[in-house]
């Protein structure tokens, strides 16, 4: 549990090298992990580090290299985190197993080789978030734990054909997996249901709502917005992109792109290779960011819910939290509108958020938009969700932005928006927002992959009249496409807490594309370009070394200035 967590940092010299010790005791498992990195070296790798699990006589097996007989699993790992800001995996499963022990090995494999840096997040992320909130946390564990027990009876009662259900079997023996091959124990094939950290890191986004739900202090100073997302047709109906930033508190920099490919049943999984932006330990994106080989993108961002009241509707039986439905709608869901069915099912209210889906087995370049399938909108609340078809609406504008605000007109006012707006003013509204304003300004300016990044990367806080505000200073760092709260002053007096100096922004830009990049075709191939940190264009690099904020970072670049990426994977995986 995270709260009887105990970590101490220490440095000594071994051969003349500073080596960093990070030992994390976890009462939930009675485990001891000591890992140490030399400095000088850590976050520059050259190239991939290979792990396989293979089949030796009736035993799996963790070997070095590439290459065996009966391979089960491969895995690649990638450290660049000092020299681009970014760490790569990619897991690919052969069918020479059943499908649960493919996911069961590619999350060991993933435990293996990202041990270190799921260590790094868990001491940035986690050690802290119950320090004084154990009765919260109390309440917490509880929760989850019999939400975990009810999963575990369904699990014992669907019939084995269950397509669904199998789906979500599977999502539990990949991360029983990585808890394993984390932990260095023994290649058992089996589903762990005890709350180790691993699962509280998948589970992240969900405690923006249990958070409220089961009343944790909340911190004024602290803004929910998660997201800024964006998909747009380019001029003649050339390219369709799609974009995200994610935001959130400049500790969580430590990222890792992934890719996954199962051998499991195209037909039944179209989804079974994805790509996505994501974290150490987590098993789907959760910024959103993903592809998958049945040609849908999904992105999202996320949505505060401000009438409290609709919390009694999440309850621990009955409901799936949001990373494992998030996980099943993309492996299962052969298009934008049964994504949303699929994500529909056993809605937990948590993580709630507004999806963009686009199919791109349907757009054609240089062609009319369809009609219909092409572009979905979903939105959630505790008790509801509302999903709809919005390729007209890319048809009549163009574009459709993204900004933690939502776009269906009852979902806003169920969730408390409107009043919200009618209160504070158009920060929460809609079309009128500082960000709504400067993509409906900005947008026509978007024409290639270089054109969209900056739009995405656009903060231009002290010039831009859309970023003004009734402030001293008047100016908000935070009213831009990627937000910069740590740029505002900390003396400086805001029109609400969101406005002001803060331990938030926007922390990465991804974006793919269906026919643009260095070798066409990105989206294709799984592949999209991303920018790992804080924007630094028109405004200052980030430095932790310049940062006011107390909070730790271990792992991290001093500086945070890297180039754009192209990812392209070694594994061979494609759209249709």
């Amino acid at each position: 549990m995270l709260r009887n967590t105990t970590c101490r940092l220490f440095k000594y010299e071994l051969e003349h090298h500073i080596v960093d010790c990070i030992m994390i005791k976890w009462a939930v498992t009675a485990a001891l992990l000591a890992l140490c990195v030399v400095a000088s070296e850590e976050g520059r790798d050259e190239g991939y580090t290979y792990r396989q699990i293979c089949l030796h006589k009736k035993r799996l097996v963790l070997l070095h290299g590439s290459e065996c007989r009966h391979q089960v699993a491969l895995g690649r790992w990638q450290n660049t985190v000092n020299t681009t800001g970014w760490t790569m995996l990619e897991v690919e499963t052969k069918g020479i197993v059943e499908p649960e022990v493919q996911a069961y090995a590619a999350g060991y494999l993933e435990g293996v080789l990202s041990r270190t840096l799921i260590n790094y997040y868990i001491h940035n992320m986690y050690e802290p978030y119950c320090r004084n909130h154990t009765q919260f946390c109390g309440r917490l564990d509880a929760f989850l734990g019999e939400n975990q027990k009810w999963i575990e009876s369904q699990l014992e009662l669907v019939p084995d054909d269950d397509l669904y259900w199998g789906a979500v079997n599977r999502t539990y023996h990949q991360i029983s997996g990585l808890i394993d091959g984390y932990e260095g124990r023994p290649i058992v094939p089996r589903i762990i249901y005890d709350l180790h950290p691993i699962y509280y890191i998948n589970m992240n986004g969900d405690f923006y709502d249990l958070e409220r739900k089961l009343k944790r202090a909340d911190d004024p100073e602290t803004p929910r917005d998660h997201c800024s997302g964006f998909v747009k047709v380019a001029p003649g109906n050339n390219d369709l992109f799609v974009s995200q930033v994610v935001m959130g508190p400049f500790q969580n920099m430590l990222r890792v792109l992934k890719l996954y490919k199962f051998d499991y049943e195209s037909d039944l999984y179209p989804g079974h290779g994805t790509s996505f932006s994501s974290y150490p330990g987590l098993l789907y994106s959760c910024d959103d960011f993903a592809l998958m080989t049945s040609g849908l993108a999904v992105i999202e961002t996320t949505i505060t819910l401000y009438d409290t009241a609709l919390f009694h509707k999440v309850r621990p039986t009955g409901q799936l939290l949001s990373w494992v439905r998030a996980i099943v709608a993309n492996q299962l869901a052969r298009g934008a509108r049964e994504w949303c069915e699929i994500f529909s099912r056993y809605n937990s209210g948590t993580y709630n958020n507004q999806w963009l889906i686009v199919d791109y087995k349907l757009f054609k370049p240089g062609q009319s938009l369809p009609p219909f399938g092409l572009f979905y909108v979903l939105e959630q609340l505790p008790g509801k969700v509302k999903y709809g078809d919005m390729t007209s609406y890319l048809e009549k504008h163009s574009y459709f932005p993204s900004y933690n605000l939502p776009y269906f007109n009852d979902i806003a006012k169920a969730g408390g928006f409107i009043e919200q707006a009618e209160k504070i003013g158009d920060w929460y509204r809609w079309g009128k927002s500082a960000r709504a304003r400067i993509f409906e300004r900005d947008h026509d300016k978007v024409t290639d992959l270089s054109s969209l990044a900056t739009l995405m990367r656009y903060n231009d806080y002290t010039n831009d009249p859309l970023s003004a505000c009734k402030c001293t200073p008047p100016f908000t760092a935070e009213a831009a496409i990627s937000p910069r709260g740590d740029l505002n002053i900390r003396n400086g007096t805001y029109e609400i807490p969101a406005m002001g100096h803060l331990n938030h922004g926007a922390l990465d830009y991804k974006a793919s594309t269906l026919i643009r990049g260095t070798n066409n075709e990105l989206a294709r191939r799984l592949s999209f370009r991303a920018i790992g940190g804080p924007t630094h264009t028109n405004v200052p690099v980030f430095r932790w070394s310049s940062f006011d904020f107390d909070v730790p970072h271990v792992g991290h670049p001093e500086q945070w200035k890297f180039d754009e990426i192209e990812m392209y994977w070694e594994v061979d995986v494609h759209m249709p």
